[in-house]
This record gives C-alpha cells, sequence and structure tokens, in this order.
C-alpha cells in the first residue's frame, strides 16, 4: 500500500468514527443501581488503533502549521448556519440537517501568508475516486477566520469554543461511580469534543450505559447531542485516570 493510501485509509476510519460513533460493547446502569452486562462485536474500533502517523512527517514531533494546524476546529456556514464544518487528520466532513458529506485530503503544497493560508489538496469524495488538486483558503474577515474551497458546499466560518456552552441532561451520580472519575472532568470533554464535530450542538444527553474494562481498569459511557443527526461522543477513562473524546 502506497503512502498516499495509507493517509486515505487512516482518514477513512476517522471519519468513520465521527459518522457511526462509539459502537462499543456496553452495560447498561438500570435504575436500582445494578449493572447488566452486554457483549457485542466492533470492529471499526480495533482498525482505528492502528497508528500510521508514524510513516508522516509529523512523526518527528513538530507541531504542525497551516492547515495541518486546524485538525480538530469545527466551523459553520458564513451564509447557511445550518451547515456545519469539522476537519479531521485527511478529511473534511459537512453536515446538514442530518446528512453527512466526507471529502478526502491529502496536503499537496501550502503557502503561509501574513492574511492566512493558501494551500493546494489532492481532494476526493471517496477512497475509490482520484484525488484532484483543489484550492483551500483560510483568511480574515473582521474577527473571524473563513475557510474557503470549491471542494466544500460554502465558505465556513471558524467556531471558537468560547462562543458556544454545552448542556447537559440525564447525568447523575453514577455517572461517577461507574466511570470513576469527575463528572465535570467527562463534561468538559465531551464540550471540547462537540465543539469540533457539532457545532451547532447546544445539549448533551448522557446515555446511562458504561462498558467497563475490568482488565484494563477502563471504562467508556456514551453522550447523544441535539444536533440534526443526533451525534454520539463516546468518552473512555483510561487506567491512569486520562480522558478521552470520540
Amino acid at each position: 500500500m502506497t503512502r498516499k493510501n495509507k493517509l486515505m485509509l487512516a482518514a477513512a476510519i476517522v471519519a468513520a468514527v465521527l459518522l457511526v460513533g462509539s459502537g462499543v460493547a456496553r452495560c447498561t446502569l438500570t435504575q436500582n443501581g445494578s449493572t447488566e452486562g452486554r457483549v457485542a462485536v466492533e470492529s471499526a474500533e480495533e482498525a482505528a488503533v492502528e497508528n500510521p502517523q508514524s510513516e508522516t512527517d509529523a512523526a518527528d514531533g513538530e507541531a504542525s502549521s497551516g492547515i495541518e494546524s486546524l485538525v480538530g476546529t469545527s466551523w459553520v456556514g458564513v451564509d447557511d448556519a445550518t451547515r456545519s464544518l469539522s476537519i479531521v487528520k485527511g478529511a473534511f466532513v459537512e453536515t446538514k440537517d442530518g446528512g453527512t458529506e466526507v471529502t478526502y485530503w491529502t496536503l499537496d503544497g501550502e503557502e503561509l501568508l501574513s492574511s492566512g493560508i493558501e494551500a493546494t489538496v489532492l481532494a476526493s469524495k471517496s477512497m475509490t475516486d482520484a484525488a484532484s488538486p483543489v484550492l483551500v483558503s483560510v483568511s480574515s474577515d473582521g474577527a473571524d477566520n473563513v475557510l474557503r474551497s470549491d471542494a466544500l458546499a460554502c465558505a465556513y466560518r471558524q467556531v471558537q469554543v468560547g462562543d458556544r456552552s454545552l448542556s447537559f441532561t440525564g447525568v447523575t451520580s453514577k455517572l461517577e461511580e461507574a466511570m470513576g472519575i469527575d463528572a465535570a472532568k467527562i463534561e468538559a470533554a465531551v464540550s471540547v469534543r462537540a465543539a469540533a464535530v457539532s457545532p451547532s450542538a447546544t445539549r448533551a444527553i448522557w446515555d446511562a450505559e458504561v462498558w467497563i474494562d475490568y482488565a484494563n481498569n477502563a471504562a467508556t459511557t456514551t453522550f447523544t447531542l441535539d444536533d440534526g443527526a443526533s451525534t454520539m461522543i463516546s468518552v473512555t477513562r483510561s487506567s491512569d485516570g486520562t480522558i478521552e473524546a470520540l
């Protein structure tokens, strides 16, 4: 497999995680506080564990710049606030009215200007389509950063995390009990992830389900956002107490 194909495959895996949510095996917290185990088999997450970054230039540990520095950011349509954009490694993920479209890209070249960024990416709408060079520009428009590209449905304005607040419903003391960590830390991780994947969401509903991995001393739970796609965010607490939201 060529380096380009590996990068595209990695982008597809990340985009798939955004689209389908966590898909982990879980145990349900019942009303009386007991837990009931359920077994489910999911191969998507196992595939996502493979880390192709060792073959990229990012492996040298240097901070990314230009378009790469925008990975993890979220955007909203300049002229259509119902459209949102998330930038993940190797993919632009656009959503509108519950529908999602992914544009896969690899960086071909870029120039950092005083006014912003001008980059050429090789873009395609699927893994089987031939990639074509497309211009992507990011420039300042007043107080906003605006991203424009013919590969996307419209121009997008960057959403800062401080521009929005996410409220939580359904959270009880059982969240801390099952996850073994403060609920505030979990909510903070969900808020950051929601800002990146669904700028239009204003509320996160705890699904009251937790999967506990006793062998590795880890736990995973999920939240559903109130956007049109009912986006699911999976939060994992590892054995050392760190939290990861996907």
